[in-house]
């Protein structure tokens, strides 16, 4: 590219084209379309910070697969890795209609913190209310503390390394290999953990 042709695109501000959505982003802004991308894989978190003791995710583990499989059917999904952690959830997945990914992230959601609560209800707080939960303020007394967290994974090195970290999680639960403290992050253009 010549150096003309540079500075003229220089000119010009691209917007930043959205990834993810949800999650502790989501705290306290107005929300806002998700975005999405058939052609792309998403990198699905859910954490519940009530999911602990008999509400853990992990001891759970058998009837969210149960769910996962049933919906992602359903809902014509296919699921490239999942981990089921204590107090959250990692789905790498790909849709072949966005009302097909919406229904899905809504209905996993729903179903998985009503078959939990089912069997084992929040405590009121002393004085009969509600018990309150952690997140914005919108997410009290729900079990999920934050909006579902997605982001698109586009293949190749990024969708490995997304499929790794996931893989991780997994070992990291089950003691086969020692919990190394790190976040996904984009560095460059390229996503890394640290």
């Amino acid at each position: 590219m010549s150096k003309s042709k540079a500075k003229q695109l220089k000119l010009f501000k691209l917007p930043k084209v959205r990834k993810d959505h949800g999650g502790s982003l989501a705290v306290r802004k107005r929300r806002n379309r998700r975005p999405l991308n058939l052609k792309q894989s998403h990198h699905i978190t859910m954490k519940s910070h009530h999911a602990m003791g008999a509400r853990s995710l992990f001891r759970h583990k058998k009837m969210i697969l149960s769910l996962v499989k049933k919906n992602s059917s359903k809902f014509q999904l296919k699921v490239y890795e999942h981990a089921i952690q204590g107090n959250h959830i990692h789905l790498l997945v790909k849709a072949q209609t966005r009302e097909g990914l919406q229904n899905f992230f809504r209905v996993i959601a729903g179903h998985i913190a009503q078959r939990v609560l089912k069997e084992c209800p929040l405590k009121q707080a002393p004085g009969g209310a509600p018990h309150k939960g952690t997140g914005c303020e919108k997410n009290q007394r729900k079990f999920w503390s934050y909006l579902l967290y997605s982001r698109i994974v586009s293949w190749g090195r990024e969708f490995k390394v997304v499929a790794k970290y996931i893989q991780k999680n997994t070992l990291e639960l089950l003691h086969l290999i020692a919990y190394q403290p790190r976040s996904l992050q984009l560095k460059n253009g390229k996503l890394s953990s640290r």
